[in-house]
């Protein structure tokens, strides 16, 4: 029973519930003229319907006679030229050029399965669309077609921008920028003359018959209608609004797409491409920058001076901060320390030397030049380890070097001692064949200094 007194509306409503509308087929655009047109578009055509009625029956008949002919002349050449660019941009279908010879804009367009495609455009081919099209071509889903050379979707002129008609577009742009330049430059001369002489505003012949100073005649020469001051000043105020906010938004508009001429993009390209540092190098690389630069001129010095590369790894780089770039040279080998070996040596063994250090009386020996100072400080510095040992009986004095020897001297040098003065034979001429060598692993020349013993 129950059942049967159930409400009536409430069956209803759950059947309402359940049905969707479908939606209605979509079906591509031709160009700025098919339907709906957008609010951008509205507000473009009324506001240079405005521009235009209000220059050429409001302010360019107050212009002084030698002005006003050149006012009319450019102001309406710039309006001419910019409504026809304007509908030409307008009027142009650019899609592209298979989409256009063998697609019926009144038939429906496919719905995109994205479970087996997941975009619209693979290979420059459009699953939407169905034709093969360019590499620089994009699906437009505001026109529902493939444009060819895709720039942007143009609200204002409701109506794609690509290829076809970008040339159009940059001049409506430009000449509109154009045109509100003149008007502002109009606008402001008006007014400069009106704080200064109204009399240079009134030089129409139709002002003779008006004697009231506040009175100003609109419509010139056609249609004079009288109005006062204050009417005249609020259309000149919502004019010079209106064509600065016009004027600042095309300025900015065409210097955008000059700078893309210049880096020869597109709009859509420049949208998409990855953001580019817009400021110089930071601290940290700068100095990261030097430092690779001085390892680099360190590894080039190293390797002048011993023939070997030298490898520096990014843990024993001390200042680096973590994650610095840094130069990859050859790895090598530090060379092992050398250990000098004495050798005894008795006189007639250093008579047999005498290639090396020829001995000479104390009456042939000639005073030898000092080494510079870089070179002795050196010197002293690798013989502090063997001044520190046990002074040896009958060694001659540091200061007194070797006659012949003297100038050829250099820093890194070992003396032979007296010590070394008894040995056999066989030490001997090890020491003649291995000294040169010695002495060339230890960074020094073959040659240096030496010091003779006296004893025997």
């Amino acid at each position: 029973m129950d059942i049967c007194g159930r409400s009536q509306s409430q069956v209803v409503w759950e059947a309402r519930a359940t049905v969707k509308k479908p939606l209605p087929p979509r079906i591509s655009r031709v160009n700025g003229w098919s339907l709906p047109l957008h609010f951008f578009q509205m507000v473009a055509w009324i506001t240079f319907l405005i521009m235009s009625f209000t220059m050429f029956g409001v302010f360019i008949p107050l212009l002084p006679h030698e002005w006003k002919y050149i006012a009319y002349t450019l102001t309406g050449g710039l309006h001419a030229f910019y409504a026809t660019v304007h509908l030409i941009t307008v009027s142009i279908d650019p899609a592209e050029a298979n989409v256009r010879f063998k697609k019926n804009y009144s038939d429906p367009l496919p719905t995109l399965d994205r479970s087996k495609h997941a975009h619209v455009i693979q290979n420059q081919y459009c699953h939407v669309c169905k034709v093969t099209v360019s590499a620089k071509a994009k699906h437009c889903s505001a026109c529902n077609k493939c444009v060819s050379g895709f720039d942007h979707h143009c609200k204002w002129l409701n109506n794609c921008v690509g290829s076809r008609n970008y040339r159009y577009f940059f001049g409506s742009v430009a000449s509109a920028f154009a045109g509100l330049l003149c008007v502002m430059v109009i606008l402001v001369y008006v007014l400069t003359q009106y704080l200064v002489d109204p009399s240079r505003l009134r030089t129409d012949p139709a002002y003779k018959s008006v004697k009231n100073k506040d009175t100003w005649l609109l419509f010139l020469p056609l249609f004079p209608v009288k109005v006062e001051t204050p009417a005249v000043l609020c259309v000149w105020v919502f004019v010079l609004m209106l064509a600065t906010t016009s004027f600042l938004l095309l300025g900015h508009l065409l210097i955008f797409h000059v700078f893309l001429q210049f880096k020869k993009l597109s709009t859509f390209e420049y949208m998409t491409q990855a953001p580019q540092p817009c400021c110089s190098k930071t601290s940290s690389e700068k100095k990261d920058v030097q430092m690779e630069e001085r390892l680099a001129q360190t590894s080039r010095s190293w390797q002048q001076c011993t023939g070997q590369s030298v490898t520096v790894d990014d843990a024993e780089n001390k200042g680096v901060a973590s994650g610095a770039r840094v130069p990859t040279l050859a790895k090598s080998r530090a060379p092992e320390p050398f250990t000098p070996v004495e050798i005894p040596l008795g006189q007639s063994d250093l008579e047999s030397l005498s290639f090396l250090h020829p001995l000479q009386s104390s009456s042939q020996r000639v005073p030898s030049k000092k080494p510079p100072a870089s070179e002795s400080t050196s010197s002293s510095s690798r013989l502090a380890p063997r001044e520190e040992q046990t002074p040896r009986q009958g060694s001659r004095p540091q200061d007194d070097p070797c006659p012949q020897m003297a100038e050829k001297a250099a820093p890194g040098s070992t003396a032979l001692s007296s010590q070394e003065a008894t040995g056999s034979p066989s030490a001997r001429g090890q020491l003649v064949a291995e000294t040169p060598v010695l002495r060339e692993e230890l960074g020094g020349p073959a040659s240096g200094p030496c010091t003779h013993s006296s004893g025997a």
